[in-house]
């Protein structure tokens, strides 16, 4: 007897034909070359081991997905499905996430300069000066392609594919050009994370919006094609509205960083 479409997906993916178990070892690969890799803050090696592992386990769980995605079911573009109530969930924790750090951020200026017993300083550090035009910048950029992600979902909701992916496009090229910019200041910052808690500080809280900015790219990378296969349509804007929520996350959690690293208005 010959073999479904979804069958025959289901068995090249490692997935139960008619349902979501996932048989693929990706997920469990990812959980192990992310914990190497935080081992390898301590232990130098275990990077070595853990930043190819997490290339390869990302690509092949990224794969797999995309090739499932044409079998699953389609709902009405305007319903909240699955997608988006997750990504829900997902921006809540990030939260929490970004919360820490900066609780992380204030108790080490507190405990800089401003606690009885402070280890004495400045805030930043002595000889830190933030180019405050390119990061000026670079915030219009990020902010710029929040207007584009949300332009690109709104023609996607409305059916207009080509127009959806002009603007998708666009978003990912200034989310790249951001990116290329933070790693430039990064490169000319005159200081280092282990130089002083400032630094520490403000690579941390930086470099870990920076990742977040990565994987928003890497999410979008994938609608798009998602959308060059044809595999997207209006009906499952769900998706794709769950990815531009997680963008327009990436954008707010900057501009409370700009305000609060850089500007220190608060």
């Amino acid at each position: 007897m010959a073999l479904s479409s979804v069958e025959m997906s289901a068995g090249k993916y490692g997935m139960e034909a008619g349902g979501e178990v996932h048989n693929s070892p990706a997920p469990l690969l990812t959980s192990l070359a992310i914990t190497l890799c935080l081992g390898g803050l301590l232990i130098w090696p275990l990077a070595v081991l853990g930043v190819p592992l997490l290339v390869y386990s990302i690509n092949k769980w990224l794969r797999e997905e995309v090739g499932l995605w044409p079998e699953r079911p389609v709902r009405n573009s305007a319903d909240w499905g699955d997608a988006s109530w997750a990504m829900v969930w997902i921006i809540i924790t990030e939260c929490i996430i970004f919360a820490s750090f900066f609780a992380y951020w204030f108790w080490t200026r507190w405990h800089t300069i401003s606690w009885d017993g402070s280890v004495g300083g400045t805030w930043p550090a002595a000889g830190v000066e933030h180019d405050i035009t390119l990061v000026g910048i670079n915030t219009v950029i990020l902010l710029s392609s929040g207007i584009l992600a949300h332009l690109s979902g709104n023609r996607h909701a409305e059916g207009d594919a080509s127009g959806a992916t002009k603007f998708l496009y666009g978003t990912i090229l200034l989310g790249g050009a951001f990116l290329v910019i933070q790693l430039y200041e990064y490169t000319n910052a005159g200081f280092l994370w282990n130089d002083h808690p400032y630094g520490t500080a403000f690579f941390s809280l930086t470099g870990l919006h920076g990742l977040h900015v990565l994987v928003g790219l890497i999410a979008l990378s994938v609608i798009g094609a998602l959308m060059h296969g044809g595999h997207l349509p209006s009906e499952r804007h769900d998706g794709y509205r769950a990815v531009m929520m997680y963008w327009h996350f990436v954008d707010a959690v900057w501009v409370l960083l700009f305000l609060i690293v850089y500007l220190e208005a608060i």
